[in-house]
């Protein structure tokens, strides 16, 4: 006969049962019943709800943006330019990119029939202003780039060029 016991941090009962014969009709009730105020059986256990981030979790995330980050520039890190100029290159990629997510959602919303035409208008009026915007900040730094790299010789500014457009070098 075999005995399965409850642990002292479980509220189940002792409950027995002959390996070579069948549960009682008793036996299978008693096993099954799951009952919060006391009664004889077993509790079902309940699945938990919480979600614990530890710490090293975070800094993991952390760590992989950063990475994902170093890795997608690292062309432009090792490349021999000067900081200023390797800070606006980096600046650019990354406006041509939200730029490009803006077009991108601006054309997928223009497609789109969900709210009402003046929800739809509005959005579509703040969409093009981010575009502007990005457009704006895209050629006060194409700007700068140009002045920074005046004095650079034609294949120096070649390398800047296949940088700016992510060819590497």
């Amino acid at each position: 006969m075999s005995t399965i016991e409850a642990t002292a941090a479980s509220p189940l009962i002792p409950l027995t049962q002959d390996a070579a014969l069948p549960a009682s009709a008793d036996d299978v009730a008693a096993a099954t019943s799951s009952d919060a105020t006391g009664m004889p059986g077993i509790a079902a256990a309940r699945p938990s709800t919480e979600v614990h981030i530890s710490m090293s979790g975070n800094a993991l995330s952390g760590m992989r943006g950063a990475k994902e980050t170093a890795s997608k520039d690292s062309d432009i890190d090792n490349s021999n330019l000067p900081d200023n100029v390797k800070k606006l290159i980096k600046r650019m990629r990354e406006l041509r990119e939200k730029l490009e997510q803006k077009a991108q959602e601006l054309q997928e919303f223009s497609h789109s029939t969900a709210g009402s035409p003046e929800q739809r208008r509005m959005r579509m009026e703040a969409l093009r202003a981010e575009v502007g915007a990005l457009t704006a900040a895209m050629n006060k730094v194409g700007a700068d780039l140009a002045q920074a790299t005046r004095k650079f010789t034609s294949d120096e500014k070649k390398v800047v060029g296949s940088l700016v457009m992510g060819c590497g070098l």
